[in-house]
């Protein structure tokens, strides 16, 4: 499912920031949010379905080509263009390899 969601530009700024220092997408900060948003320690019926919940054969792919959550973007941004540096090194290195 594709989602789009507006934010204000301070918390535009905080998740850039935070998706930077932690090598993870701003996808992957938000479905991890609003899991545990969802999911509260409260809610004992929402706690069955977090047990049950799928990672997408997309997201698996990308994590084991090591570009989810790998912490070596040290800019400010997290944006596209770093992402895609990041892959075409990683593609190189495997070449040579």
């Amino acid at each position: 499912m594709t989602l789009t969601v507006r934010l204000d530009s301070a918390v535009e700024v905080a998740l850039e920031r935070h998706c930077a220092e932690r090598g993870m997408t701003k996808s992957a900060v938000v479905q991890e949010s609003l899991a545990k948003y969802l999911w509260s320690e409260n809610d004992t019926m929402s706690k069955a379905a977090a047990g049950k919940c799928v990672v997408s054969p997309a997201f698996e792919a990308f994590q084991k080509a090591g570009l989810v959550g790998s912490g070596e973007l040290n800019s400010a941004s997290a944006d596209k263009a770093a992402v895609r540096a990041r892959a075409m090194q990683r593609i190189r290195r495997a070449k040579a390899a």
